[in-house]
């Protein structure tokens, strides 16, 4: 968010609030009980008579009518592909997560998968039959896929349920009264888990039903389609993978009565099976593209070793499914780390790899083999698109609807509106997904270039990021360098006409090139039509988004535009950011308001309110027909929420006609606050918005208090001042105490938050707070919540002061004078024990040295390291466990023991399993409460009794854990077990592929994103005080078997050599992933080193300061300085007002302050800058903003209070010597933001008293 005043940050300074979660969908937000597959035929019935299955149906209804798809063999990668050989694909995968599905939610972190160009089909598993979230069906109708649900119906013999449904499917006129309903909910097909049996009878039921339901929806849904799981035959019996033949005939259909599409079990992979399928399809005068070969991506099927290389020999397409509640893309996502941006990065990593090949461009993809990985690695995948072509369904008349994308996937941290945040929450809705490059990331060095020779191997690279938006809280990145290259955008068919306006809007990051847009034409699409975008001499801004028009002239007049692409020439380090394109035709109207609204707030607590609203669109309709936002001339509508006495805030867009909105932003000091909610209408262009419907005043839902802490400063320095408190500024009132190793109290106060002057001595100190929690005067303590270190480890820096020519804000200068800047700040270079990053990969070591073997399990160990969590996930972590990851499913992820930590109940689940087959798990629950951003030692030791077996005791900071409760073999109780494990062998073949794993995630588990230092291990069972004199103990003088201080230098295969006598290693690792479901294998990678614990000794990391100056469109020079002062020099060719921000970081974080406004001026006023006189005149009358244009243009207003909030935003044309009002109830100091045809302004402070 721009702030034109001081703005300072300091990143690594707010801890992690302890107990606070995100807010996210919930259950009872949408009614999704409502259906139930075997009662489709009722829900067929009553729709008939109400219109209407609940009140929550507009989160169920689809606004987007199915597009139809084109072919163009020109544009295809792979030009030998055509309708009888370029495959189907469908994807019957579960959505996401199973309680919410692709319902709209308050979590980033959600499913938007995206590469729609590659699939004509999704089956959505964890649906029941006609019911799909709008927004799935949407984002799918706009790309010309059809989307259906799925009757999960039970193995074994079919039910009365389903016995029933079936009968009443062949009812009079019920494919007529099904047909109806699938169009007005927008629902392409009916799928079938078909693997039981049954009478003849009931399959010959609702066969002919799939019959006239085809026939009656031919002229209603170009995508429709049945899909039935190729179990049951048309006899009611059971018979796999025999192929198309007489005994599934009926079931997929002749010609002119085509029932069904099949889906083959996972033992197709036979040449004569296949060759048989393709003949008896070719003579039922059935195309054998819908005969899906089915691929179980959870089960690697086929497992015969013969895939791929067999399939693309014939005429069959391809089916994914895996598994029953989250698809394999979505379900193992963190596998690179569990941070939501990571584990959005990586599930997209997945799916470009699957279906555009290991390199991620279908131009270039490697050998068609045989394997079934699906991970974000996967290098070597040929992926989908050998074997079929990328679709595209851009050809509709531009006079009815524009072609706008701003190329956002559907959800964000953020939601930003025309490049201005509209608030800094978390969301996710995948309907509002924007059209997105055909092919993906088709990189040329000549325009469509298809042959190795002309696909660079390295060079520029394109992605999705979520630092930045124009619309949304995503966009593309294209970046890198090139001396000519050539992305691929866009496969149209669109007919243009004299007059058509193309629009392209961007943000050149870093770096520069010579841009260009490049179109084709259909007929001639190898001939490059160039438009200039930008000159590599341009300046970049990482701030600015700029605008390019061009109007359609002679040369595309009446043509069909075949090809949208980028081309760049002289690219050096750049970084693109992609904001819109658009290719518009005349005015489109601006829609009415919408209507009926009916609007409920959901929860609220300190993160804000959830709400939900649904409302209607004015319309010409018969009841029960569809009606799209196309019809009512709405490209999608914009939600508000409105706080009694504040500012509007938009919470984003949905294309549904029922929204779902979360953490609106409700004042805290505000006891009794009244809220109400809104929605617009935006233009097909969306350039224009209809006025905002508003509901009255809501029922505030109950207040929801969280519990959770927060500390002001991660480092502490003796004497320095810091500050405790609770996340909820509502919260009451806590009594505070902080105390020293020995239980001596340094600190006590009451509050909801409290100041300490500050700690004289160097060292961890408990946080005890009493207070309530949920409700209940509960005391609870924080083991090591504050630390205290020494200066010579260092400090996280701070910016003191920061000036420009000496003042502290607001300078004039001429362009191109020398600006001189400078800070001073505090010293934090230091040096310390070196640490070794996990990064979410782990840390680990061989158990084989250390003395473990097939006969050597049941032993007494001790295990003991410092850990510090940069962050704790909000589901569960993985901190320790022993496996061989060679081996089979589930062992390879669940090993000789694990152990699960869960923030939300505080506890550390330590689980020792009993044989290979598995056995009794010996399960102690553990009382634990870890603190982000704070170093904590932790000592695992492992109790031997002869006869008995083994447990396990965990220590925190030297001090025995409490156990909350155990459980074994059927008995349960609290504290020690009285019970022990008896494990009966050792995990792998030869023993040397198992792992002690510090922090290594496993299947649905996080991993440690932190780091270790000072790693023992002994052969025998510490005692309570051998373990607290152990912590203490840095020199390792303690007599263990193995100590790793990361001090000296790893080997060349990047394992750390034991201090001690033993020849066992340690090492960061990662995982190497093996062929088959959990499979890989542990091996050391290169380290990365971090700061250690404060409380180890050691001088192996130095803490050094730097100091990053950042000036869009500025010229920086002379730059110097460290953590205490520094100097840089700033120039400005160009007139206008500009901000240089400062960023001072090391090892533990960062300090940021900018500086604002450097007006440069040009008292010339050449150059095409503006003179004084015509610029825009701005002051306050009343509770108005006035602001006189002497010129005419297109303005944009935006206005920001002095912290940088944004209040208003405003568009609007005005002619010239005219003035626009700007309405602004609040008092107080403002910042207001002008654009004029794209191009920024001066900047106006105001007052209003």
């Amino acid at each position: 968010m721009n702030n034109f005043n001081k703005n300072m940050l300091f990143a690594g300074l707010t801890l992690f609030s302890l107990g606070a979660h995100a807010q996210a969908f919930k259950e009872g937000y949408v009614n999704t009980k409502d259906a139930e597959s075997s009662r489709f035929h009722t829900m067929v019935q009553n729709w008939e008579r109400n219109h209407k299955l609940s009140d929550d149906d507009p989160f169920f209804i689809s606004r987007v009518k199915p597009k139809v798809r084109f072919r163009n063999k020109a544009t295809q990668v792979n030009k030998s592909l055509d309708e009888t050989n370029d495959k189907r694909l469908i994807a019957w995968l579960p959505y996401d997560d199973p309680h919410k599905n692709a319902l709209p939610d308050g979590n980033f972190n959600s499913e938007v998968f995206s590469l729609w160009s590659y699939v004509d089909h999704w089956g959505d598993w964890s649906m029941p039959l006609g019911r799909v979230p709008a927004s799935l069906l949407d984002v799918a109708h706009k790309n010309g896929v059809g989307v259906s649900s799925v009757a999960g119906i039970p193995e074994g013999s079919l039910s009365n349920a389903y016995r029933r449904m079936f009968t009443a499917l062949a009812g009079q006129d019920m494919h007529k009264k099904a047909a109806s309903y699938l169009s007005y909910y927008g629902i392409d097909g009916l799928g079938y888990n078909s693997e039981f049996t049954s009478g003849p009878n009931d399959i010959a039921n609702v066969r002919n039903f799939h019959i006239a339901l085809n026939k009656e929806m031919k002229t209603k849904n170009p995508v429709f389609e049945n899909i039935w799981y190729d179990g049951t035959t048309d006899y009611g019996g059971r018979l796999f993978d025999h192929g198309l033949a007489s005994h599934n005939q009926k079931n997929f259909g002749k010609e002119g009565e085509e029932a069904a599409s099949l889906f083959f079990n996972y033992n197709w992979s036979v040449p004569s099976r296949l060759s048989q399928s393709v003949s008896y399809a070719n003579s039922l005068k059935r195309n054998p593209l819908y005969l899906y070969a089915g691929i179980n991506m959870q089960g690697g099927e086929p497992r015969n070793g013969r895939v791929w290389t067999v399939l693309k020999d014939y005429n069959i397409s391809i089916g994914l499914w895996g598994a029953h509640s989250r698809n394999m893309f979505w379900e193992s996502r963190n596998e690179k780390g569990s941070d939501p941006e990571t584990m959005q990065r990586t599930y997209m990593l997945r799916t470009e790899r699957w279906f555009t090949g290991g390199t991620r461009n279908p131009a270039n993809c490697p050998a068609v083999g045989n394997s079934l990985q699906y991970h974000a690695d996967n290098v070597e995948f040929q992926g989908m698109s050998p074997f079929m072509s990328a679709r595209s369904t851009l050809s509709w008349d531009l006079a009815e609807e524009p072609f706008v994308t701003r190329f956002n996937l559907g959800n964000g941290k953020f939601f930003n509106w025309n490049g201005a945040r509209q608030h800094n929450g978390e969301w996710a809705n995948v309907g509002v997904q924007d059209y997105l490059p055909t092919w993906r990331w088709w990189f040329s060095t000549e325009l469509m270039g298809r042959e190795r020779s002309q696909v660079p191997v390295a060079g520029m690279d394109a992605e999705f990021v979520w630092d930045d938006a124009y619309m949304g809280g995503s966009t593309m990145r294209v970046y890198g360098s090139t001396n000519k290259g050539y992305l691929q955008l866009f496969k149209t068919r669109f007919d243009l006409k004299k007059g058509d306006v193309i629009t392209l809007k961007y943000k050149m990051k870093e770096g520069a090139a010579n841009l260009n847009l490049v179109l084709t034409a259909e007929g001639s699409e190898t001939t490059e039509h160039t438009y200039a975008l930008r000159a590599k001499t341009e300046l970049a801004d990482a701030e600015e988004w700029v605008t390019k028009t061009f109007t359609v002239d002679n040369d595309f007049d009446g043509k069909k535009l075949a090809l949208v692409a980028l081309k760049f020439e002289d690219a050096t380090n750049m970084n693109l950011y992609m904001g819109e394109m658009a290719i518009t035709r005349g005015n489109y109207a601006t829609p009415a308001q919408p209507v009926n609204l009916k609007g409920r707030l959901l929860s609220f607590n300190a993160s804000g309110l959830d709400a939900k609203l649904t409302f209607e669109m004015t319309n010409q309709k018969a009841k029960g027909e569809p009606c799209y936002n196309q019809d009512v001339k709405t490209s999608l509508f914009k939600l508000y929420a409105q706080e009694e006495g504040k500012p509007a805030v938009c919470m984003g867009v949905t294309t549904s006609w029922g929204a779902l909105m979360y953490r609106i932003p409700v004042d805290p000091s505000n006891a009794n606050p009244q809220v109400k909610l809104g929605v617009s209408a935006v233009s097909l262009d969306m350039k224009h918005e209809s006025p905002i419907t508003w509901t009255s005043n809501l029922t505030m839902p109950q207040y929801v208090y969280n519990d959770g802490v927060t500390l002001s400063q991660t480092m502490i320095k003796p004497n320095e001042p810091f500050k405790m408190s609770y996340v909820d500024p509502r919260h009451t009132a806590g009594q505070w105490r902080l105390l020293d190793i020995s239980g001596n109290p340094v600190f006590t106060g009451s509050g909801n938050s409290v100041e300490v002057s500050g700690i004289n001595s160097v060292g961890t100190y408990k946080l005890e707070l009493t207070g309530e929690v949920e409700g209940q005067s509960t005391t609870r303590t924080f083991d090591g919540f504050v630390q205290v270190t020494d200066e010579r480890v260092g400090a996280l820096p701070r910016i003191n002061s920061l000036t420009a020519n000496g003042k502290t804000e607001n300078i004039s200068v001429e362009a191109n004078s020398q600006i001189n800047l400078a800070y001073t700040g505090r010293k934090s270079d230091g040096q310390l024990s070196r640490g070794v990053m996990v990064n979410e990969k782990g840390v680990g070591m061989r158990s084989v040295p250390l003395g473990f073997n097939s006969t050597t399990m049941q032993k007494a160990w001790t295990l003991s390291f410092w850990v510090k969590f940069n962050t704790i996930p909000q589901g569960e972590m993985q901190v320790l466990d022993l496996r061989d990851q060679t081996t089979t499913w589930p062992q390879n992820n669940w090993g000789s023991f694990w152990s699960t930590y869960n923030p939300k109940t505080q506890r550390l689940s330590f689980v020792i399993r009993k044989d290979q087959s598995g056995g009794d798990e010996h399960k102690t629950h553990w009382n634990v409460n870890f603190v982000p951003n704070t170093w904590t030692h932790l000592t695992f030791v492992m109790e031997h009794v002869q006869g008995k077996g083994v447990r396990e005791i965990i220590y925190v900071n030297g001090k025995q854990a409490e156990v909350a409760n155990w459980e074994f073999g059927g008995s349960t109780g609290t504290g020690l077990p009285t019970v022990y494990q008896s494990p009966g062998y050792h995990w792998g073949s030869d023993y040397n592929d198992s792992w002690f794993l510090i922090g290594k995630g496993r299947h649905q588990c996080a991993a440690i994103d932190g780091a270790v230092d000072d790693v023992k291990f002994f052969d025998r069972a510490l005692s309570a005080s051998d373990v607290a004199t152990s912590m203490n103990n840095v020199e390792g003088t303690d007599n263990p078997v193995a100590f790793w201080n990361f001090e000296a230098a790893p080997a060349a295969n990047h394992e750390f050599a034991n201090t001690k006598t033993t020849a066992a290693t340690i090492g960061a690792v990662d995982a190497v992933k093996g062929q088959n479901e959990g499979q890989a294998r542990i091996q050391a990678i290169e380290p990365e080193f971090t700061a250690g614990s404060p409380f180890c000794k050691g001088t192996g990391f130095d803490v050094k300061t730097t100091a990053q100056w950042t000036a869009a469109k500025g010229n920086i020079t002379d730059a110097n300085g460290n953590g205490e002062a520094g100097t840089a020099k700033v120039s400005y060719a160009q007139p206008g007002n500009y901000k240089v921000t400062l960023t001072l970081q090391n090892s533990y974080g960062k300090a940021e302050r900018t500086f604002s406004v450097i007006k440069v001026g040009n008292s010339t006023g050449i150059d095409g800058v503006e003179n004084n006189d015509a610029q825009p005149k701005a002051y306050t009358v009343g509770e108005d903003i006035i602001v006189d244009c002497p010129q005419a243009g297109n303005y944009q207003f935006e206005v920001y209070t002095i912290d940088g909030t944004r209040l208003l935003a405003q568009a609007v044309k005005i002619a010239a010597g005219n003035n626009v009002r700007l309405h602004i109830a609040n008092k107080g100091i403002f910042i207001l933001k002008i654009r004029k045809d794209g191009k920024s302004l001066p900047s106006v402070k105001l007052l209003r008293q």
